[in-house]
């Protein structure tokens, strides 16, 4: 690691000498919080939670990029007492790393964007840290509801997005063990698994869904102008889905004993065809 306090304060006293071109910089050994020198102390025995997901009917770029993101994640180790960043963890979402430009929500539209189909990534991996009982420090909704994320029958509202800088996913590991995530990409069921493995937790996980409030999409909206596009062809940029009010509730239980209760809200805005 460089010190860069003491790497700035070199480089200024050196730029004005000109005949001195070289700046030593200070650096520090910079020890991981998990480190395989000592294997056992991971307390890595079993499978404690799996998350799924369905992305059936993605473009080729989107499961491109689900491919991607999820391959970065996998094998990724969460110490004890650990707050996991999904953002973190994955690294910068460019071109230069593997991504295409998919589809992707941005304010009250969605629009071609590096990294289109990574919410998909951040939404198994919510799944998956649910069921395992971990407290969840950060989790944000879609704008509407994304049909990939209801395509297994999972209710609405159990997603989770994500966008960078800024939208992130984090949960902590209170297991008291490290948490190793695997994860695997079937194209040929189109599924998105997270496994979560650790220390025994005895925890039992139940879901509950509720939905309300829901709303029509609505009639499609007119058609735009696009000088990008040859002229007399049309093309679809919106597609609708109902708007709702959801809730995700969680209860954990250890030896048939409530231990935690909390719930996810979520607000969808009814989307109308473009």
């Amino acid at each position: 690691r460089v010190e860069q306090p003491d790497a700035v304060r070199a480089i200024l006293s050196q730029a004005g000498q000109p005949d001195q071109r070289e700046v030593t910089l200070k650096t520090a050994v910079s020890k991981p919080q998990v480190s395989s020198e000592n294997l056992p102390a991971l307390n890595i025995q079993r499978p404690i939670a799996t998350g799924t997901s369905r992305f059936a009917g993605s473009s080729p770029e989107r499961i491109n990029n689900i491919k991607v993101a999820a391959s970065r994640l996998n094998g990724v180790i969460i110490a004890p007492g650990q707050t996991f960043s999904f953002l973190a963890a994955l690294g910068p979402i460019t071109k230069a790393n593997g991504y295409q430009e998919g589809l992707t929500i941005q304010g009250d539209a969605t629009v071609p964007g590096i990294g289109g189909g990574v919410c998909q990534v951040s939404t198994t991996a919510f799944r998956a840290a649910f069921f395992a009982g971990l407290p969840i420090v950060e989790r944000h909704q879609h704008t509407y509801r994304v049909s990939y994320y209801e395509q297994d029958g999972s209710p609405t509202g159990f997603d989770a997005a994500v966008y960078s800088p800024g939208v992130d996913l984090k949960f902590r590991n209170d297991t008291g063990g490290a948490i190793l995530i695997q994860t695997a990409v079937d194209t040929a069921s189109s599924t998105l698994t997270f496994r979560l493995y650790g220390s025994p937790t005895g925890r039992e996980v139940k879901l509950t869904p509720s939905r309300t409030n829901e709303v029509k999409a609505g009639p499609r909206l007119p058609d735009g102008t696009d000088p990008a596009l040859p002229k007399g062809q049309r093309k679809q940029v919106e597609w609708a889905a109902d708007g709702a009010d959801a809730t995700i509730g969680r209860t954990v239980l250890q030896d048939g004993q409530v231990t935690a209760t909390d719930s996810f809200f979520s607000r969808y805005a009814p989307w109308r065809e473009k």
